[in-house]
């Protein structure tokens, strides 16, 4: 359990310490382009990735799950194959077409012969992206999280130290050749982290061996797959419909809400790049500790995720007033608590999707639990918003979709494992978390002597059942301790 804990925590660490990169990196780009050479970038990756999208079909999840439950390093290095042969199927005919295709899209289609370039470097850069996410199966399969960890770091910053002299340089084909190179490198890196342990043992699968690794994989990558498109379309959904009968503006402010939740999601992104493979090795060894496992370290996510999505909640208005300088989205402010309430729970879909449903193999399952949440979220935004209003529509209905959703996958883990991980506790501290986020709009004189009181309480509802102990929060000051030591030497 510690363990586990402690590769989530370096996980959420190097995520954001790689995205703070990738941060300063576009900052430095954008002011060195042009509005317009900027547009073009973008263009050129959006043309790309619209195409490049269909090459994952869920492998990298479907493999991980297979990887870390295999019996010996040969049987892992079949199934990479196996996986490389199904991404590259779809990969090679997707960037030999767009690489041909180049003059016509960008000339033909968006009449601008500056995106030519750009389309032909990004279709020759898909052969390398292509083998980046099976890669990255192998290493974090094996349970090699340090190394997977300080390569994510440390990519992102070989990232910055390629991109901005070639931008600088070349402009806009100066951002696509980094774009190459970068790619490039990645893959070689990760072919080396991923191969070197398993010198010795790359042996090709057989005929049976493939035939029997397709079918394991392809069925899981495809349910994977199926429920990220409908991810994707459920947190488009708002923006998409609202665009057809309301002005630009009213989507910007239920957009900027959706952004400000989302952020929400890179706790639990975090968590599943370790749960995945843990989680999947023990439910094939032994499902009793698999449940135990899962549900005490269910506990933990679950109050983190809470005390930062009610902290978000309660100082939204004071937050957002302060990033954008004024009140420019102060439409927004009340949409925030219940798009916040939408996302801390499909937080916990996520979470239970990587960690339980998919080292299980509920596949039928987890696609029910998706479709509920696209499909419950837009019948009640269709059969509220004359009443409430499109806005508040919008912004209820994906609670509601994610409430419905998670209440599905609850049950049919229930049922089908027979445990279950979230009671009336966890209930009683959703609902305090929630009222707190209510009175977001009360004024800051009056949040600020609340605040201790309310969030006091809050902390303290962790204590009684047991998610959070004194001698955590020991070991917490002590491991904060150590690190600032280790960070003066």
């Amino acid at each position: 359990m510690k363990e586990l804990g402690k590769w989530q925590i370096i996980s959420f660490v190097s995520r954001s310490l790689a995205m703070l990169l990738g941060l300063v990196q576009t900052f430095v780009i954008i002011r060195v382009l042009s509005v317009g050479e900027w547009g073009i970038v973008q263009l050129a990756i959006s043309i790309g990735g619209a195409l490049g999208i269909y090459q994952h079909l869920g492998l990298a999840s479907a493999s991980t799950r297979e990887i870390s439950s295999a019996d010996d390093d040969k049987e892992v290095f079949k199934i990479f194959v196996t996986s490389a042969f199904i991404r590259y199927a779809i990969t090679l005919p997707i960037a030999v077409g767009l690489f041909f295709a180049a003059n016509y899209v960008a000339v033909g289609i968006y009449k601008n012969a500056a995106l030519v370039l750009p389309i032909k470097i990004y279709a020759l850069t898909l052969i390398f992206q292509g083998v980046q996410s099976i890669l990255n199966s192998v290493i974090s399969g094996t349970k090699r999280f340090k190394q997977l960890f300080l390569y994510q770091v440390a990519i992102a910053a070989v990232s910055v130290v390629i991109f901005i002299p070639l931008v600088l340089a070349y402009r806009v084909n100066g951002y696509f050749y980094a774009f190459f190179l970068f790619n490039a490198l990645s893959s070689i890196v990760l072919s080396y982290m991923a191969f070197k342990p398993l010198r010795g043992s790359m042996q090709f699968p057989s005929r049976s061996d493939f035939k029997r690794l397709f079918k394991e994989i392809f069925s899981i990558s495809m349910a994977i797959y199926l429920v990220k498109i409908i991810y994707t379309n459920w947190e488009k959904f708002g923006s998409n419909v609202l665009g057809l009968f309301n002005s630009p503006e009213i989507v910007a402010i239920f957009a900027f809400a959706l952004l400000y939740a989302k952020k929400l999601m890179s706790i639990s992104d975090a968590v599943t790049d370790v749960n995945l493979p843990v989680l999947s090795e023990k439910y094939v060894k032994n499902v009793d500790d698999f449940k135990r496992l899962f549900t005490r370290n269910f506990d933990k996510i679950f109050i983190s995720v809470i005390a930062v999505a009610a902290f978000a909640s309660y100082w939204a208005p004071e937050i957002v007033s302060l990033v954008v300088g004024g009140d420019k989205y102060a439409d927004s402010y009340t949409l925030i608590s219940p798009v916040i309430f939408a996302f801390i729970l499909y937080s916990f879909i996520n979470i239970v999707k990587s960690s339980v449903l998919i080292p299980a193999k509920m596949v039928k399952h987890m696609i029910i639990g998706f479709v509920l949440l696209l499909v419950s979220s837009a019948v009640f935004f269709f059969g509220t918003y004359h009443g409430i209003g499109a806005l508040p529509g919008m912004a209820w209905g994906m609670a509601f979709g994610a409430t419905v959703s998670f209440i599905y996958i609850n049950i049919a883990i229930s049922k089908k494992l027979k445990f279950s991980y979230f009671n009336i506790d966890h209930l009683a501290i959703l609902i305090q978390a929630f009222s707190i986020s209510m009175v977001a709009m009360l004024p800051p004189n009056i949040k600020i002597p609340f605040f201790f009181v309310l969030f006091g309480m809050l902390i303290w509802a962790f204590f009684i059942p047991g998610y959070l102990t004194k001698s955590e929060i020991r070991n917490g000051f002590d491991y904060a301790k150590k690190f600032v030591k280790a960070l003066k030497r």
